[in-house]
């Protein structure tokens, strides 16, 4: 008897949604925070107003449903993953000998020679056939980035919190800008127990310091940076933002936080009062920010906390 193998029912993969994907960067010309974000752009009136417009273009915002910004269009790809080549002025697919990006990726490696030592290996300038679309942008393309060049209107500063998070790029800025101060400690300190390695976001976690309570505070906290304006951002802000900065703000960032959880944990502070931590957490941070603007914060703290347990 023939043992036949049973078939394996593929599950139907979730349609992906019909639009344009805005991949939009913090460039220099604007906050300067190097941050990006995404935006769908399902409307059809807006998807239309992109088609025909070319890479290395300016965009006026009001063409997509975002009034009072310019954007710079730095990139493209299409709906098979091919990537829109500035050089080539078409919307078609084309195969070309290509030395630099966009449409490949350099390659440098060490090889281990027979006599000891190393041979560098470097592909840069060696041409490579490659198949890409042309810089037009077209009803292929799948995901465009743009870069803020300008705003206009209301000041920032004179913005209230409703105003900023009625914007719909502000919004996520200032979304983005406060949650990746916070994973700064968030991800950075960290408990070790019994050989394991736990980050301060996992152990507040089990406190009860969940998603939404991060992201109101994040929201909180980002609105109270961005009205601060760009020489504050560029300053205290920006060397935190890659969970890479050893500043005294970024020391602080995870002195705070670990404080939140030593009081979480002995009892002193309750979860159930979210508000009020939140309200306490952000003022904290900013008034760290502040002095670190003002070259007055000294902050000694390891980010590697061993537990009582472990180190008995």
């Amino acid at each position: 008897m023939v043992h036949r193998k049973k078939k394996v029912v593929k599950k139907e993969k979730a349609p992906k949604p019909e639009g344009i994907i805005l991949v939009i960067s913090d460039g220099k010309a604007f906050m300067g925070t190097g941050l990006a974000f995404e935006i769908m752009l399902q409307d059809e009136k807006s998807k239309r107003a992109l088609y025909g417009k070319r890479i290395g273009q300016l965009l006026d915002g009001s063409e997509i449903g975002l009034p009072g910004y310019t954007f710079s269009i730095s990139g493209a790809t299409d709906k098979f993953g091919f990537p829109h080549n500035p050089s080539i002025i078409s919307t078609e697919l084309r195969k070309v000998s290509l030395t630099e990006p966009p449409g490949i990726r350099f390659y440098r490696y060490k090889v281990e020679k027979r006599g000891g030592g190393y041979k560098l290996i470097d592909n840069r300038k060696v041409y490579r056939k490659k198949t890409v679309r042309g810089a037009i942008i077209s009803e292929y393309t799948r995901q465009i980035n743009l870069t803020i060049v300008s705003r206009s209107g209301q000041s920032i500063k004179e913005m209230s919190a409703e105003s900023i998070m009625s914007d719909r790029i502000l919004s996520k800025l200032v979304e983005k800008i406060g949650m990746q101060v916070l994973k700064n400690g968030l991800q950075r300190v960290r408990y070790i127990e019994d050989g394991q390695v736990v980050s301060l976001q996992e152990k507040l976690k089990e406190l009860g310091f969940d998603e939404d309570i991060l992201k109101k505070l994040s929201i909180e906290l980002g609105i109270k940076i961005i009205k601060r304006g760009r020489r504050f951002i560029e300053t205290v802000i920006k060397p935190v933002l890659k969970v890479r900065g050893n500043t005294p703000f970024a020391k602080y960032i995870g002195k705070i936080l670990h404080e939140l959880y030593q009081d979480l944990k002995e009892g002193k502070v309750s979860i159930e009062n979210a508000d009020a931590i939140i309200a306490n957490l952000r003022d904290k941070i900013l008034e760290g920010a502040e002095k670190a603007f003002n070259n007055e914060l000294k902050v000694e703290f390891k980010f590697k906390i061993k537990s009582a347990a472990a180190s008995a």
